[in-house]
């Protein structure tokens, strides 16, 4: 990198920031849903499982992480001795306050007396750091099927917070899970009758959704897959037209891993695309500015921290 003093009026090209970033020695994470330009800019770029292996093993002295509240503390728990900070401490996420740690406990008691025993609690990633301390294993979109396969059939299931990926569990692994009543305010805007028009406009496509959709948008689908799932999809054909029912940020990684496809947003009820309004809350300005103040920091209660990264390496362990 140049030996010029970078101000913060002046945001550098993505790999000037990255080059910055590790000659401070920060690492910058980011998800697949953020902006291109933070893609590019990061380190490294993944789904929430990705994301939580290379935080466990990355060794980092910092990282700044491009993503939502909980993801940033799910690498505080995995790299307990890390900063971590973040570009908007007010990026959260919808479905993981649709979970309060409270509500959760309350729950769990009633269950405990409604079944004579104590359910198993999975959780998606998707939740506070609180909500994960209260939990006997988390999973992933990516590992779900895997996490939930790894527990005994005659073992009753409370799975949190998103009732659409747990649907869809149920569903394909024949579960009974109880399901909490918790969504995605952006995968619930995908909207079936749309995604038809769009289907019937561009036939032979291929559509992929996330697990996180309602259960008609993923009936219309012909895959169901987590981002990784589906960037492995979309890497291994060639020449395909693929319509996209996820967060619409996550095109810009297929058309960087696998251009010889094309790619379609499937469209909400009421809008072209679909964006997570917090996601969006990250910029290149804050991103910028966050590695020069090294904040806003994300930390972990220590009452919380034993229990929730020991359910975050069950799940770990599993795949």
């Amino acid at each position: 990198m140049k030996n010029q003093e970078l101000t913060l009026l002046e945001v550098p090209e993505p790999a000037e920031i990255r080059d910055w970033a590790t000659e401070n020695g920060i690492t910058i994470l980011a998800h697949s849903y953020q902006e291109g330009f933070l893609q590019e800019a990061a380190h490294f770029v993944g789904d929430s499982l990705e994301l939580a292996r290379y935080a466990a093993k990355a060794n980092a002295k910092a990282i700044c992480f491009c993503g939502v509240h909980f993801m940033a503390e799910t690498a505080k728990l995995l790299s307990p001795e890390a900063e971590v900070f973040v570009p908007d401490m007010e990026a959260g996420c919808s479905l993981a306050d649709s979970c309060k740690a409270e509500d959760l406990a309350a729950f769990k008691e009633h269950l405990t007396r409604k079944l004579g025993k104590r359910p198993t609690t999975v959780a998606y990633v998707n939740c506070s750091a609180a909500v994960k301390a209260q939990c006997d294993i988390i999973c992933t979109s990516g590992n779900a099927r895997q996490v939930v396969e790894s527990i005994p059939e005659d073992e009753p299931i409370l799975f949190v917070p998103d009732k659409h990926l747990g649907g869809w569990l149920n569903e394909t692994l024949g579960r009974e899970m109880i399901l909490w009543n918790g969504a995605c305010e952006v995968h619930e805007l995908f909207s079936v009758d749309t995604l038809k028009d769009m289907q019937a406009d561009n036939p032979g496509s291929i559509t992929i959704t996330h697990p996180e959709c309602p259960k008609p948008v993923r009936d219309a689908s012909d895959h169901v897959l987590g981002t990784a799932g589906m960037l492995r999809l979309v890497k291994s054909s060639e020449g395909e037209t693929f319509i996209v029912g996820t967060e619409a940020n996550m095109i810009y990684r297929f058309e960087k891993e696998a251009p010889q496809n094309t790619y379609l947003a499937a469209p909400g009820a009421s809008c072209a695309c679909n964006l997570c309004p917090y996601m969006q809350l990250n910029t290149p300005e804050k991103l910028w500015a966050s590695l020069h103040k090294r904040g806003p920091q994300v930390d972990v209660a220590e009452e919380l921290r034993e229990p929730a990264r020991l359910a975050l390496e069950r799940m770990l362990a599993v795949v």
